[in-house]
């Protein structure tokens, strides 16, 4: 016949193991979430590093188009016009025999064109700047520069995700290298083919990516509530 203190040893201890198995439990669901909230991170961050990178690669395929041309002659107008800082590059301007005023038009001036435009429809900011510089507005900002010191010490590509105004966006940019069809214009600079002329980036902003990445989260913390 068990006695009331065995009784109360028996309870005791299916308490005891109740309570462990609930701590296990409780850190079972806290490990499987929190492996959970960094797999979403982890995979928020490849995304936008993606995004940037095939934006970054058209815009590199974009320039090399043009400076496989040795750039290429558009028509003057209000929002082209005959650049100063090519005025030592012979027939920098000419006229077709139909009388048409073409001015010639750089890469560089090319790309810078394509991302202003770009940008004006995405949101996407596109970068192509240098140390060295013929326009005011290609002036490395702040982050630009360190990068493209980066650069001359042999690295490949910097990012960093950085708060502008109300935003957060992921800054990525990679080298710029003279081609032999960009000394036309840029040797009298000291350039030569091969040499890191500069660097383009992109500014990608953000907002839309994290409202996915949040909206997974708290996906995840009612699954595991």
């Amino acid at each position: 016949m068990r006695t009331v203190s065995e009784g109360k040893s028996g309870t005791s201890g299916l308490g005891a193991y109740s309570k462990m198995a609930l701590v296990a439990w409780t850190i079972l669901i806290g490990g499987l979430f929190t492996w959970g909230v960094t797999e979403n991170y982890q995979d928020t961050q490849s995304l936008a590093s993606n995004m940037a990178r095939a934006y970054l690669d058209k815009d590199h395929a974009f320039r090399l188009w043009g400076a496989s041309h040795g750039g290429v002659y558009v028509l003057i107008t209000d929002k082209t016009t005959p650049s100063p800082f090519l005025s030592h590059v012979p027939e920098r301007d000419i006229e077709t025999q139909s009388g048409r005023k073409l001015t010639l038009m750089t890469p560089a001036h090319m790309l810078r064109q394509l991302q202003e435009d770009f940008f004006a429809k995405s949101g996407v900011k596109g970068r192509i700047t240098s140390i060295k510089h013929f326009r005011p507005e290609a002036a490395p900002d702040d982050w630009e520069q360190k990068a493209l010191r980066e650069f001359e010490k042999g690295i490949p590509e910097v990012s960093e995700i950085t708060a502008e105004g109300a935003g957060s966006y992921l800054r990525l940019m990679k080298p710029l290298k003279s081609e032999k069809g960009c000394l036309k214009c840029h040797a009298e600079q000291g350039h030569k083919e091969g040499d890191v002329a500069g660097g383009v980036g992109i500014s990608l902003p953000l907002k839309d990516i994290l409202a996915k990445q949040s909206a997974r989260t708290r996906l995840l913390l009612l699954s595991y509530s």
